[in-house]
């Protein structure tokens, strides 16, 4: 059995896992209001990073809307991704001969 250290919040390394010699773990506090903080801490993170991911991904999204608009206001085309002819497919391709299929 591994022994925990509260005054270092360090599990010590054993025998089976090598890999990882320290791991921390935070002990769940007993008072359950102090559990109730320590869940809405966790909330209020979570909703944090989520909302700074959303606004990351707006800001991202607005400025590839600002450089579509400003390439069509200078006249300049879209590339196009598809060739003229729908029947055509584009690439490298190799013929491989009847005899040399493995079977």
């Amino acid at each position: 059995m591994v022994a925990y250290d509260p005054d270092t919040g360090i599990l010590p390394c054993d025998k089976e896992s090598t890999m990882r010699p320290f791991q921390f773990a935070m002990p769940v506090p007993r008072h359950p209001l102090m559990r109730i903080l320590l869940g809405a801490v966790g909330l209020a993170l979570l909703g944090f990073f989520t909302v700074f991911g959303l606004l990351i991904a707006a800001v991202v999204l607005a400025g590839l809307a600002l450089h579509r608009l400003f390439r069509r206001i200078a006249g300049q085309t879209p590339v196009p991704t598809r060739p003229i002819d729908p029947r055509v497919i584009e690439g490298e391709f190799t013929v491989v001969e009847k005899q040399r299929l493995p079977r």
